[in-house]
């Protein structure tokens, strides 16, 4: 009698088996992406930074350095705070000229209690600059990269600010106008609230011609150009406005870096650290950007405390300079509390 054996079925791979092979290559490949992020992100970090010049000395005459708050730490392993001076030039496309500080801005941040602080320091205020007798604020940088190597305009634009606040200053970031508007088209354009119409004639362009620019209350999405228009315009009101515009795009980045959420700007972060490398220079090391970047990546916009100073705080006029301005005994002291302590 024939008997005939049926084929074995073929037997199926377990389900558990499957998902956890499918698991193994897709964390491979995660891997590979993020190592290759990581990478990349390094680098464009690294040729940001330009290993710091000798710091100017300090004039013994000069006013004592206020003492930094103590912050209590509250979480295990908090990074220290960091105060950072941000410097935005004025420089043009194809310019070889050394540029002056356009926008000066003071960051105090604090990781274990999630405070930040801005300070908008006016360009035009008539204050000593080391080694150069008394000139506008704008100019100190200017000197420095003029009579230093590569990274003097940093440290002498550091001495400058900390010996008029009488602060400690940790970091200086400078950038451009491209850098500028380069990062804000990255991130897809951000949101800003423009408080009320704004209209100049007379806007100047970066070909040093000028155009007419036009701007409605209300929020707006802005792309990169836009952005840097809103924190030029000055003509409508005055530089002390000004400021206060540039406070407002630099938290609207901060924003729009939020809510894009850690996913999505962790997979960004080589473009967006790209789009500003070549238009940035800072003396902070690589892992401290990034350790200040993850500590505070939650902090709502919102709660930045933001200081500037305003016409009533200075006089006009030095000399020949009729928009020189000298600050008012003890205006520069109470700000400088503020940014270290608060209201």
């Amino acid at each position: 009698m024939n008997h005939t054996r049926r084929p074995a079925a073929p037997r199926r791979r377990s389900a558990p088996r499957l998902v956890l092979l499918l698991g193994t290559v897709v964390a491979a490949i995660s891997a590979g992406v993020l190592l290759a992020l990581t990478l990349g992100t390094g680098r464009n970090l690294a040729a940001m930074v330009v290993t710091p010049a000798p710091n100017v000395a300090r004039d013994p005459n000069a006013a004592p350095l206020l003492a930094l708050p103590t912050v209590a730490t509250t979480a295990a392993g908090a990074p220290q705070p960091a105060t950072i001076l941000l410097l935005g030039t004025d420089r043009r496309p194809a310019e070889q000229v050394i540029p002056r500080s356009d926008a000066i801005l003071v960051v105090r941040i604090e990781p274990a209690t999630q405070r930040v602080a801005v300070l908008s320091l006016p360009r035009d205020l008539w204050i000593p600059i080391p080694g150069h007798d008394h000139n506008r604020l704008n100019a100190a940088y200017l000197w420095g990269e003029h009579d230093g190597p590569p990274g003097a305009g940093m440290a002498l634009a550091r001495a400058t600010v900390s010996a008029l606040l009488g602060v400690p200053i940790d970091y200086v970031a400078v950038t451009d106008f491209r850098g500028f508007a380069a990062l804000i088209d990255t991130l897809g354009g951000i949101t800003v609230n423009v408080e009320r119409p704004l209209a100049d004639d007379s806007f100047p362009t970066l070909d040093r011609g000028t155009t007419t620019v036009r701007f409605m209350s209300g929020p707006q999405v802005m792309d990169g150009a836009t952005a840097l228009t809103y924190a030029r315009i000055r003509h409508p009101d005055s530089d002390f406005e000004r400021g206060g515009r540039q406070q407002v795009v630099l938290l609207a980045i901060a924003q729009a870096l939020r809510d894009r959420g850690y996913l999505a700007n962790l997979l960004a972060a080589e473009r967006l650290t790209g789009a500003c490398a070549d238009y940035t220079q800072t003396d902070m090391p690589p892992e401290r950007m990034l350790e200040l970047v993850w500590a505070m990546h939650t902090l709502d916009a919102t709660a930045v405390e933001r200081y500037a100073l305003h016409e009533t705080d200075v006089t006009f006029g030095v000399d020949n300079d009729r928009f020189a301005q000298t600050p008012l005994p003890g205006v520069i002291e109470h700000y400088a509390r503020l940014l270290l302590y608060g209201p």
